[in-house]
């Protein structure tokens, strides 16, 4: 790593002007969700391989910017040749650039002030929206007439339009090279309209997400089924349903070992059995024991631990079918999980449960959500660094925009709304011991509620990720009865939706895994 720095700060320094400071983002030039090799400019300088995080190198520095799901993963991969900057709790990078402009400019070093073209921005922005031929729409809603507009991005969700001869740019997605070639007084800086419009699924992509998800929810049962005969058989765990310490058989030389990357590929084995499958959704995160308090941990065959029975996996997974795009967590203990591991991991599925059974009025946001999903865990003094909830595309992105739940300003932008996709996925991370997270998808639709105050009209949410909760890992004396009581309905209605997928054995333990639990 020495090495690259000291390579990397020579061409710097040899560059005509030569370059004080050099800034490498996480995106690719299109700002794709996934970065292909070939444009992991910032994992290949500093040997972080999160998806998130920002570089800045300058002769005598190297530090790098990350969120709270990646803490614990930078720095176990960054040397002692970088310094992590913790995103919210270290200064941002505009304000340690800004810091450094008064040395920088002693030194002659140019710094382009950022501050001003974000200033120009929203300034445009106002003025823009006066000078646009607008309409209401139903329900008072403005809408923009696009009547003549001409679609020029490069993709259908980060669209640049022409409007009335202004250039329709999405700030969120529009690179500022391509935003530093447009004339000021012809830019409409607003979200891409087409955002909106693909989170908002229509009838035939509804139905198609919950058939994807019942042929997935076989998939996970498949594959608990056999991971559960596996841990048994090669390692003498006490397997899914039984709390009793692993016998520690010793394994004999040449015997099968099962690995987080061994295991993954199984899973994505059972997934493409499946009518309609087109490959993975995301990489599959897979992580046993202290590997699962990495938030996005990703296994590699040369490195990734073997499975313990006596330490909890998590598997966080999804799939690409034709008619629709999946994604779940499921957190699992093969041997006798620890009073403490239960009491997190029932915390967990109580702010699952608080979440996804939520009634809310309409114009209600993601942020005021989030709260919902952490109340039992903050009880105990135990919170997690990750937003609960991201849209899911219809056989497109896994993480859709414009909606999210989660503590983050941006999920206060858009309220959720009938038809949207959401996952509700809390968790908990005790990093050097283990992780948990739960997490199914939602559909948000009309709420049902006894009385309609200020004729708002009120919303909830449909599960349609189908996979059992562990019984044993959950402490039963934490739930109240209306929790037991919904985890029984959830289980049952399991066992009805899977069992045309399964077969005789594959039902029968799902019946044992579905079993109501005694309130």
């Amino acid at each position: 790593m020495a090495d690259t720095l000291a390579a990397l700060r020579s061409l710097m320094s040899s560059h005509s002007p030569p370059l004080h400071a050099l800034i490498i983002p996480s995106e690719d030039y299109h700002q794709s969700e996934y970065v292909s090799a070939r444009d992991k400019r910032r994992a290949f300088v500093s040997e972080f391989t999160g998806s998130a995080g920002l570089a800045l190198i300058t002769m005598d520095e190297a530090l790098l910017w990350t969120d709270g799901r990646y803490f614990l993963q930078a720095t176990q991969q960054l040397s002692d040749q970088w310094k992590l900057m913790r995103m919210g709790e270290d200064p941002p990078v505009d304000i340690w650039m800004t810091n450094a402009n008064s040395y920088m400019e002693e030194n002659g070093i140019i710094v382009r002030d950022y501050g001003d073209v974000s200033s120009d921005v929203v300034l445009l922005a106002s003025n823009q929206l006066t000078s646009c031929s607008s309409t209401k729409g139903s329900k008072g809603n403005p809408k923009i007439d696009v009547r003549n507009a001409t679609y020029i991005g490069n993709s259908a969700s980060h669209a640049v339009e022409f409007v009335n001869d202004l250039i329709w740019v999405d700030p969120g997605a529009c690179c500022f090279a391509l935003y530093s070639k447009l004339s000021a007084d012809k830019v409409l800086l607003q979200q891409s309209p087409l955002a909106l419009a693909k989170a908002l699924k229509n009838p035939v992509e509804i139905e198609g997400l919950k058939k994807a998800h019942f042929r997935d929810g076989a998939a996970v049962v498949q594959y608990h089924v056999w991971l559960d005969k596996q841990m048994q058989e090669i390692y003498g765990a006490s397997g899914y349903f039984m709390e009793a310490e692993s016998t520690k058989q010793k394994k004999q030389l040449g015997t099968k070992r099962l690995t987080e990357v061994s295991v993954s590929d199984k899973l994505e084995e059972f997934r493409a059995s499946k009518e309609h499958f087109r490959g993975l959704s995301f990489r599959t995160t897979s992580s046993v024991g202290s590997n699962a308090a990495i938030i996005h941990y990703k296994p590699e065959a040369e490195t990734c631990a073997e499975l313990d029975p006596n330490c909890i996996y998590l598997f966080d997974s999804g799939a690409q079918y034709l008619d629709g795009t999946t994604d779940i967590t499921r957190t699992i203990h093969f041997g006798k999980p620890s009073p403490h591991e239960k009491s997190c991991y029932t915390a967990v599925l109580k702010g699952h449960i608080s979440l996804g059974n939520a009634r809310f009025p309409n114009g209600t946001n993601g942020q005021a959500l989030d709260i919902l999903a952490r109340i039992p865990l903050w009880k105990d003094g135990l919170d997690y660094r990750h937003g609960t909830g991201h849209g899911i595309g219809s056989y497109l992105n896994v993480h859709e925009g414009p909606h999210n739940i989660s503590f983050r300003p941006s999920a206060r932008d858009v309220p959720l709304q009938v038809s949207m996709a959401v996952t509700d996925e809390p968790g908990y991370y005790e990093d050097g011991n283990f992780g948990i997270r739960i997490e199914n998808v939602l559909i948000v639709k009309e709420g049902n509620t006894k009385f309609n105050f200020g004729n708002k009209g009120y919303l909830s949410f449909e599960h349609i990720t189908w996979a059992p909760y562990q019984r044993k890992l959950i402490d039963v004396s934490l739930l109240v009865p209306e929790e037991i009581e919904w985890l029984n309905e959830y289980h049952a209605k399991c066992r009805e939706i899977l069992t045309p997928y399964l077969n005789k054995s594959e039902m029968e333990w799902l019946k044992k895994a579905t079993e109501p639990i005694a309130a």
